[in-house]
């Protein structure tokens, strides 16, 4: 009989034991044994976001003349390599910044062809004349005055620090008036400032295609932005940047300079320093130009060399025609928490015998539309 109830006893105790320590393990955070191995097995829920995403386009034949009649179906988008669906192909109006290049660090070559005036035939310090009307506002006013009235333009120029000539308009005649008032060249070159200026205009702008016109050298000595900066506000702003470059015109204008001064002047060590000076200046121009070919291409943009003041000015004329041809291509993503804010894109011709250019990359950005349901 003892030994029964010594028994029951023990059991209690055994039970009563057990129990508290499985209470003091869950008051404790302790987890059952597995329980924790299964909770590290669960995958992570990734909210994703569905996005329309804007870029622009131009497409052409295999004789190089523009398509007006692209639909959806004739083109496919490859983001990061996986297709997304063409939600929209459209004809809009650009939203166009002009930046211009008015600098002069060494020597006023862009502001027109050069007249060489033998020494005894000229005042003494007076080595070469210029055209009256500089080159790069007998352009920007020409390119102004072709627009259409449905297309917006702001205008920016830059020397020594970046000016903001005129404001967003679809008035020519505005831009015009605020070009003659407001025209100014300077000495250094304020380049990087003015490109984020131009990409923080239009990043002001919700509808419509953004475009850039860059007259430029591509060289810079006084802004206050770095170049990664600059180049970051770009992509972020999404446009297509169309360059007319300074390299060639002005390589003839300095070859031109330098000769001269070898067969006119006197060799004194002014002379032969400014000679020196002036050929330190050719490869820089070189690898500019190269940074802004590659600026232009991967925004879907072009680029020109004219090699004269003359094709400088006329360069307006395949401007205006590229712009024009321009499409927006609408096409939908899904965007989800990541570090890397830059997407790698590529528009590939679904149709026989078309060309296309666009973007190569474009930044996720808070401003992308909800596709409609």
């Amino acid at each position: 009989m003892r030994s029964d109830q010594l028994n029951k006893s023990l059991l209690i105790a055994l039970a009563l034991t057990l129990w508290l320590s499985a209470v003091g393990s869950a008051q404790s955070g302790r987890k059952p044994p597995g329980q924790e191995g299964q909770r590290q097995t669960e995958k992570p829920v990734v909210k994703l976001e569905t996005r329309e995403v804007v870029i622009p386009l131009r497409a052409y034949n295999d004789e190089g003349k523009f398509v007006d009649d692209l639909t959806p179906k004739d083109v496919l988008v490859l983001e990061e390599g996986e297709s997304r669906p063409v939600a929209n192909l459209k004809r809009e109006p650009a939203n166009i910044v002009l930046v211009l290049d008015l600098s002069n660090e060494i020597g006023t070559f862009k502001n027109g062809p050069t007249e060489r005036i033998p020494r005894e035939e000229r005042p003494i310090w007076e080595g070469y004349r210029v055209i009256a009307r500089p080159t790069t506002r007998e352009f920007a006013e020409t390119f102004v005055s072709q627009l259409s009235t449905q297309d917006q333009i702001s205008i920016i120029q830059y020397a020594d620090k970046v000016q903001l000539v005129q404001d967003w308009t679809n008035d020519p005649k505005q831009a015009i008036a605020a070009l003659d008032s407001k025209y100014r060249v300077g000495i250094k070159s304020s380049f990087f400032d003015a490109l984020k200026l131009a990409a923080d205009k239009l990043q002001t702008r919700q509808s419509g295609r953004r475009v850039i016109v860059l007259v430029s050298d591509g060289l810079d000595s006084n802004s206050k932005a770095g170049r990664t900066q600059a180049m970051m506000a770009l992509a972020k702003s999404r446009a297509s940047i169309f360059v007319i470059g300074w390299a060639e015109a002005l390589k003839r204008e300095i070859e031109i300079a330098a000769n001269w001064s070898s067969d006119h002047e006197r060799h004194s060590n002014t002379s032969m320093d400014r000679i020196r000076e002036l050929r330190r200046h050719l490869p820089k121009l070189e690898a500019a130009a190269f940074e802004l070919r590659s600026l232009a291409e991967s925004s879907g943009g072009e680029m020109w060399l004219p090699a004269t003041h003359e094709e400088v000015i006329t360069t307006w004329r395949p401007l205006a025609s590229e712009i024009g041809a321009q499409y927006s291509l609408a096409f939908v993503t899904e965007h989800k928490p990541s570090l890397e804010d830059l997407h790698s894109i590529e528009v590939i011709p679904a149709r026989k015998g078309l060309n296309v250019r666009s973007r190569t990359s474009y930044y996720a950005a808070d401003d992308d539309r909800k596709p409609s349901q």
